[in-house]
């Protein structure tokens, strides 16, 4: 059975991105009998809880195993991550008057999520064990049958094949329990330790607090933070800060729950606490199963003490905040909010001791202090970014000058209260305006004590151009506008290092499972000798990731986690390894398909170990701004722009110019109102110790200049504000549009009335409108002449730029509806200096068309004799490109004759 709100694996999905009207999640629930219930002359109900709601069945007189076949529904019309925390309850209650509160007998918990991680995202006919919560040396408290599904409203639940009545009979072969998790379950105490928290944003929520400033000059911090920790059904938090930005608590949240926890999400949130309405200011989930391991060398639930930094809304308060879902944790944080020092331990608790606490309600104790050092020590970062294009921005920012800032944690905010923007005193006449408004823009406490600028955040403000009706383009052409920030984090680099080599592991693995597919679909011959290529690049990661870890020893600033989850890693990956390694050997024509399942798994596994738990540097976010405000972001993982002196470490996007997309922020960004572009860059950035920057500047294209400051002390060791090109290739593009398939229909016919538009560096163009149609054949070329591209020719073919398609439908009472579809071609170096454009994968706006039935070819051709390219190929069968020519050489394919 699969759920029609949600396609993909029995895994928690995470929240999309795609416009789709998905139906709203339902869990079933049958209760079927009671066994072996503890007490005497019972009538006894089933209270059956999901959430805040709760059902009732039939009570049954005077029996300890009665009989009730009730079925419950429950509608939930919440995102899918919010449905899979919510808990599942059933209670067994003795009670001869349902209008007061009964004797409760037992009650058996797990989270939604549980359930639609099993088989067909359901529990047919087990047995739950009932536990009494108020005392946990009680023991067995009975058993309850029953049905439990999460399913798509209108889907209907699969029935597993029926076992006879004496095997469902069967209690202790019938539990209520993922595999893997033992019968007997121990109870247990996790504490959840709260140290204190850093760059907690204003939350300006009580209007006294500025009539006081205003008055008498008081001036306190408006936030009073206060930490709550929700598992299991429970929740625990600790004492109010008053007005700290920096509060410090020291306090432990203590739940007691069954081992293993029926329940995978341990959420703790940073609040505002207020005499109205307290607010979330930051919110973090923590996932057992990435804190643990249950296997034979397994470890019980261990975290920290680490940071973990903590993502939402933008930090300039509003009294209603369109985008406070993201400060509860629900889609993609859009500002870093605060970050929050933390620490589990898991203690498993002997029920016989006659001392132990008996209840199971959550407590809040003193928690010892830790010293400042013990989560690594301070290192001086350094980011650097160049900005090389800023085209297809939305026309309706189009009329005011933008400029994009660039933020690591509080680092290089100008808004926020703790990064106010710095002005500095032109020293003579003569600077040139552009030195003066950069230096404006780098915060005023972010210089050393001899006066020299240490960061620049922001581009200058420009005007932006027009490129066609829809888009706008900023000027940059030769002169590349440039950032950089220093930063101080604790450096735990080597958690970041560690994922990253098995990331690129995995980005190799999933790029050769997909030319192996590829194949098999095509028909292609021999695609058993590419996957055992596959299995053999795999198989030496694997061993590499090994030998690269085991140089590193050094145990200083480690946590438990950090150690227990890198000899975890290395077992799995030295077994993955041998697997590969005996995989490849097996691989055979007709057993192809078999091991092909089997290596995806191995796709899975690592996709899952990458995820580090503990973080260390915050996300770095790029926000494009219009007038002082923000509009559109791009969120880029610090590990991702990571430097390493060793190659595997590196981050995949650090030192490369890279193609990223701005969108809206929250809610903005989804549905029709999100498919437009908001602009497109082209970025260059890199991260790494200020100590390592020498050669932070070496992955950009050749042929510019470094421009400094011109004002200030010891700028020659300051990196540049801008970079001069001082040498470009003129190319002609000529895109040959000829035919998609399978459009979304966008009109009330059932049909659409499609037209392409291509976009490359600074123009556009569009291709007809074909009237009623859901796949159009255009047929069309598109010529771009005089496109200039900066750099050395053999870095264009090394390193094309992205080539934009978009697809619209023509409406004669609104203009166009934007966003049927989008694709990006990037061009790739074929060989024989042929330059070949293959699409990528679609964005998450796209609709309705598949990769392979958008039908185009795109041709690079230089504008200039200088550049000889080899001979191409004529033919246009897979529908993915061309060869690269002199323009109207013999055997170009659109030579006109």
């Amino acid at each position: 059975m699969q759920a029609s709100w949600y396609r993909g694996q029995a895994t928690k999905p995470a929240l999309t991105r795609v416009g789709v009207r998905i139906s709203p999640p339902q869990v079933s629930i049958t209760v079927i009998e009671a066994r072996q219930l503890v007490g005497l002359n019972m009538d006894p109900v089933v209270c059956v809880e999901v959430g805040e709601e709760k059902k009732y069945t039939s009570m049954k007189e005077s029996t300890n195993c009665p009989y009730y076949n009730e079925y419950f529904v429950f509608d939930f019309h919440v995102p899918p991550d919010v449905m899979f925390d919510k808990i599942i309850r059933l209670s067994v209650i003795h009670s001869k008057n349902l209008l007061r509160s009964g004797t409760l007998v037992g009650s058996f918990k797990m989270d939604v999520g549980t359930v639609y991680t099993q088989p067909e995202h359901q529990f047919y006919h087990k047995w739950a064990i009932l536990s009494d919560p108020e005392d946990i040396t009680a023991g067995l408290k009975g058993y309850l049958k029953c049905d439990i599904a999460v399913v798509g409203k209108g889907d209907n639940i699969k029935t597993p094949h029926k076992a006879n009545e004496t095997e469902e009979d069967e209690i202790e072969g019938n539990l209520l329990l993922p595999d893997g998790v033992p019968p007997e379950r121990q109870w247990a105490r996790f504490y959840i330790k709260i140290y204190r928290a850093e760059g907690l944003p204003r939350m300006n929520t009580s209007l006294m607090a500025n009539v006081k400033k205003a008055l008498i000059g008081e001036n306190k911090d408006l936030v009073d933070p206060y930490v709550q920790v929700l598992f299991a059904g429970q929740k625990g938090k600790t004492s109010v800060q008053k007005s700290s930005y920096e509060p410090l608590w020291n306090e432990q949240v203590i739940f007691t729950e069954m081992f293993p926890p029926l329940c995978k999400r341990l959420k703790v949130q940073i609040r505002d606490s207020d005499k109205v309405n307290d607010m979330a200011i930051g919110t973090h989930f923590i996932d057992l199963r990435k804190i643990s391991n249950e296997g034979d060398k397994g470890f019980l639930p261990t975290f920290g003490p680490a940071w973990v930094n903590m993502y939402g809304s933008t930090r300039n308060y509003t009294l209603m905040d369109e985008h406070q879902d993201l400060n509860e944790g629900l889609g993609e944080g859009v500002s870093f909010r605060a970050r929050l020092l933390l620490s589990l331990a898991v203690e498993i608790l002997d029920t016989s001791n006659p001392e132990i606490t008996s209840s199971t309600e959550v407590q809040v104790e003193q928690a010892t202090p830790i010293a400042d050092n013990c989560t690594g020590k301070m290192e001086e970062f350094f980011l650097f970014g160049a900005f090389l294009e800023a085209t297809m921005i939305d026309r309706k920012i189009g009329d005011k000058p933008i400029n994009f800032e660039v933020t690591i944690g509080n680092y290089g905010n100008q808004i926020d209260g703790t990064a106010k923007p710095g002005l500095r005193k032109k020293e003579g006449g003569d600077g040139e305006q552009e030195d003066s408004e950069l230096l404006q823009h780098s915060s005023e406490d972010e210089a050393d004590d001899d006066g020299e600028l240490v960061s620049v955040s922001s581009t200058q403000p420009m005007k932006p151009l027009i490129t066609d009706r829809n888009y706008f383009h900023l000027p940059y052409f030769e002169k590349k506008p440039c950032i950089y920030i220093k930063s101080w984090w604790q450096d735990q680099r080597r958690r970041l290092y560690n994922a990253n080599i098995m990331d690129k592991i995995a980005d190799k693995l999933e790029e050769g499972l997909n030319d192996v597919q590829e194949m098999i679909k095509t028909e292609k011959p021999h695609p058993e000798r590419r996957l055992r290529g596959v299995l053999e690049e795999l198989s030496s990661g694997c061993f590499r990731f090994v030998t690269l870890t085991n140089k590193d020893q050094s145990l200083s600033a480690r946590t438990r986690l950090d150690r227990e989850r890198l000899k975890s890693c290395m077992r799995e990956l030295e077994n993955m390894g041998q697997q590969a390694k005996t995989l490849r050997s097996q691989v055979k024509k007709n057993t192809m398909r078999d091991k092909l399942k089997l290596v995806q798994n191995f796709l899975q596994k690592l996709r899952f170990l990458v995820d580090e738990p503990q973080h260390s540097i915050p996300d770095i976010f790029v926000w494009m701004m219009s007038n002082g405000k923000r509009i559109a972001y791009a969120r880029i993982p610090s590990k991702d722009i990571l430097y390493s002196i060793v190659d595997e470490e590196t981050g995949k996007d650090c030192a490369k110019v890279k193609t990223v997309f701005l969108r809206l922020p929250g809610k903005r960004g989804f549905g029709p109102a999100g498919w437009t572009v908001q602009a497109k860059m082209e970025t260059y950035l890199w991260l790494g110790l200020n100590k390592q920057r020498k050669d932070f500047l070496s992955g950009l294209p050749c042929g510019f200049e470094e421009k400094k400051a011109s004002k200030g002390l010891g700028l020659q060791a300051f990196p540049p504000i801008s970079l001069l090109y001082t040498k470009k290739q003129v190319f002609q593009l000529r895109a040959h549009m000829y035919q998609a398939r399978s459009l979304f229909a966008a009109d009330s016919s059932g049909l659409s009335d499609p037209f392409a538009r291509v976009f490359f560096i600074t123009q556009g163009q569009c291709t007809e409108v074909l009237n009623e149609t859901l796949c159009p054949t255009w047929d069309q070329l598109l010529v771009f002449d005089n496109v200039e591209l900066y750099g050395e020719a053999h870095e264009m073919r090394d390193d094309p730029p992205i080539i934009v398609i978009e697809i619209y439908d023509q409406d004669t009472v609104v203009r166009e509806r934007p966003g049927v579809a989008r694709w990006e071609q990037s061009a790739r170096d074929q060989g024989a200096n042929r330059l070949r454009l293959g699409v990528k994968a679609p964005t998450g706006r796209s609709r309705g068309v598949s990769m392979e039935q958008l039908l185009i070819g795109v041709v690079s051709l230089p504008d200039r004799p200088g550049w000889q390219v080899g001979p191409a190929s004529n033919r246009w069968a897979d529908g993915h490109g061309a060869g690269s020519h002199p323009a109207g050489a013999p055997g170009d394919p659109t030579r006109a004759e």
